[in-house]
Parts: structure tokens; sequence; C-alpha cells
């Protein structure tokens, strides 16, 4: 991947940082077809009971829209991020206030992205993380 692709990364997920559950909700709509392509494929975790893969920017909102429903409160953190050639691997931790148990909630995440956003993949285990990037 180029160090231009990495870079789009780096900015997007440095302005999603700033921006709360209901601002990030309202910026969906604008954000996605600028960064990710028409064609995307998003597979969320196969170990999430509720795991989907979605198509197209309107798969991304609507999986936006669901996780996030769960929330009175979430945000992210990155802790990294790292170039494996077609894909970038990137590590962070959500978190957030759970809507019906308002208990806090925190998870590392384990994202593979390629392109122009043309593919994402979703892991809360770090070995099926790097497993999927010997694919």
């Amino acid at each position: 991947m180029s160090q231009e692709n990495v870079d789009l990364l780096s900015n997007l997920i440095a302005g999603g940082q700033s921006l709360d559950k209901e601002a990030l909700l309202t910026a969906l709509p604008q954000m996605i077809p600028e960064i990710r392509d028409p064609e995307i494929e998003w597979v969320e975790d196969p170990s999430r009971a509720d795991a989907r893969i979605y198509r197209g920017h309107e798969g991304v909102r609507d999986s936006w829209e669901r996780w996030l429903e769960n929330f009175q409160e979430y945000g992210f953190e990155l802790e990294s991020m790292s170039d494996h050639r077609e894909r970038v691997l990137v590590v962070g931790v959500e978190h957030g206030c759970g809507r019906a148990s308002a208990a806090d909630v925190n998870a590392r995440i384990y994202q593979l992205r390629a392109g122009k956003l043309a593919r994402y993949e979703e892991f809360y285990d770090e070995q099926n993380a790097l497993s999927a990037l010997e694919r």
C-alpha cells in the first residue's frame, strides 16, 4: 500500500477520534463516499453474534448505525497502524457506555483495510487478524 493510503487512513482516524457519537452519525453520509470505494466490502468480526458482511456505501452506513445504536457514548483511540503491502493493519481501542446497560465498554479491535478502503475486515482477536494478513 502506498504511503498516500496510509496517510489517508491516519487522517481519517485522527478526524474520527475527535467526533462524539452524534457528530459521527451526522458526518457518515458525507464521509463514506469520500473515503470508501463504491464497491467496498465491509466484513464484521465473524465471532460477533450479529456479524454481517455489508457491501457498498449504504452497507457501510448501515453497519455503523447498527453498531452505534448500542451505545450512549462511543469513541475510538488509535494504538498503531502498520503497512502490509496491499493492506494496513489498524489496532485501536473502542470505548463507550452501553445504551441498555449503562456499562462502560472497552475492547481492542484489529482492522484490515485495503486500497481506497475497498475492503474492511474487523477482528476482536489479534491472532485472527494476523492470520488474515497471510491470506
